[in-house]
């Protein structure tokens, strides 16, 4: 077997392990949510009621507490009007119990008088930081998870600047690469549960139906062996780009790419994929590297359907631009050593 024949081989097998439906969760309400956003809401609920208390007790810093309530409403806004509707819609009784509580308890355990005037006025500036997403974890993720336009638009969570950086030394299943990659705040990073995946990143806080998978492969090679520059070009040839799906998959598009200086491919596809009593529908992209003796592959996928039913969360095109974005963050440390 030619080395080509033997990495799309390899290839074809990691895209199968990658497209395997093991990242699943409920989408919308869920137990897990709610606690989530109680905590996030009594964040909040806990915020206003120290501002307005400040304002009593220091009226010289009353402007200045208004100040920082309007731009944290400004910010997040539709953040917290989403999580209340969410929860009114599927718990409403239980819901208003559950705030009425929170008030009760930020009242009783939050004593202003206690609190110096300096130590207001850095609370004060503390909530103005907050407002530019300065908030501790999982806080932030829960209200960006709410925040208007990145539902419809989820490339602009990345856009603004919520990033979480992921980074690793070569250790482990890296075998020897040492990288790093960008994803939005509200998509958990997760070790990746086959041999070869690095890393996983999770939509929805680690419950979406989409996610980014980064698989490292060490080629085969024979003692000497070394890939040549014209074995990666024949490899990474657009022509032969169909020979890296799965043969029950629907090649849709595909093209040569260039990322960290080295040539790569892309290749668009959509496949059915079968586990336990569940089919499920999947569209996903995949973008293909070879840096030294390793195939590094970044795969982005989307749950489309589940037993037939449409998830109804926009499908691939949706998350495309985040994808590309996502891997376009990605760098290799040491390239030129």
């Amino acid at each position: 077997m030619t080395m080509k024949n033997t990495i799309c081989l390899i290839l074809m097998l990691l895209v199968l392990i990658l497209s395997a439906p093991n990242v699943f969760a409920e989408i919308g309400f869920s137990n897990a949510l709610a606690k989530d956003i109680a905590q996030a809401y009594g964040f909040y609920l806990g915020q206003i009621y120290s501002l307005g208390e400040i304002s009593k007790k220091y009226p010289s810093i009353s402007g200045l507490a208004k100040i920082a309530k309007l731009e944290f409403w400004a910010t997040f806004e539709s953040s917290i009007e989403g999580m209340d509707t969410l929860m009114a819609k599927h718990v409403q009784c239980e819901w208003k119990e559950v705030k009425k509580q929170l008030a009760s308890q930020i009242k009783n355990h939050i004593n202003i008088e206690q609190i110096s005037e300096t130590q207001a006025r850095q609370f004060v500036e503390l909530v103005r930081e907050r407002a530019k997403g300065a908030i501790e974890s999982p806080v932030i993720e829960t209200l960006l998870l709410f925040k208007s336009g990145y539902e419809n638009n989820p490339e602009r969570e990345f856009l603004d600047g919520y990033k979480f950086k992921y980074s690793i030394n070569g250790s482990g299943k890296a075998k020897g690469v040492a990288f790093s990659i960008e994803s939005p705040k509200t998509w958990v990073a997760k070790e990746g549960n086959r041999p070869n995946i690095v890393q996983k990143f999770v939509s929805e806080n680690g419950r979406g139906h989409e996610l980014l998978l980064i698989l490292i492969k060490e080629l085969p090679l024979q003692p000497g062996e070394k890939i040549t520059e014209q074995v990666v070009l024949d490899i990474l040839n657009p022509k032969n780009i169909q020979d890296y799906i799965p043969d029950d998959a629907t090649y849709l598009n595909g093209g040569a790419i260039t990322l960290e200086n080295l040539p790569g491919l892309w290749v668009h596809f959509r496949m059915d994929m079968s586990r336990v009593r569940n089919t499920f529908g999947m569209e996903a992209i995949s973008y293909i590297l070879l840096y030294k003796n390793k195939m590094i592959q970044i795969q982005g996928k989307v749950i489309t359907s589940i037993n037939g039913k449409s998830t109804g969360r926009g499908g691939f095109a949706k998350y495309e631009e985040l994808f590309d974005l996502m891997v376009n963050s990605f760098v290799i440390f040491n390239m030129y050593k």
